[in-house]
């Protein structure tokens, strides 16, 4: 299967609530230096392996028009 990014956002940090609400701004910022990083560390590695540039859909970077709002031709 081909894919180009991830949508991830909650569940990169969720787990991080209780740990918040428990022990604080120091045990959030703990939790973030460790299993945060670790999270997202992981998704990189998927993409690293998986993931296809998206403007490969397209046919390559050189085929994508980058067109500017509010520029009159």
């Amino acid at each position: 299967m081909r894919f180009s990014g991830v949508l991830c956002g909650r569940a990169t940090w969720q787990e991080a609530i209780p740990v918040y609400a428990v022990g604080g701004v120091e045990a959030l910022d703990r939790w973030l230096e460790d299993r945060g990083v670790q999270n997202i560390q992981t998704i990189n590695k998927v993409l690293a392996h998986g993931a296809t540039p998206w403007w490969d859909v397209y046919g390559g970077r050189e085929n994508i028009e980058v067109v500017e709002p509010g520029i009159d031709e």
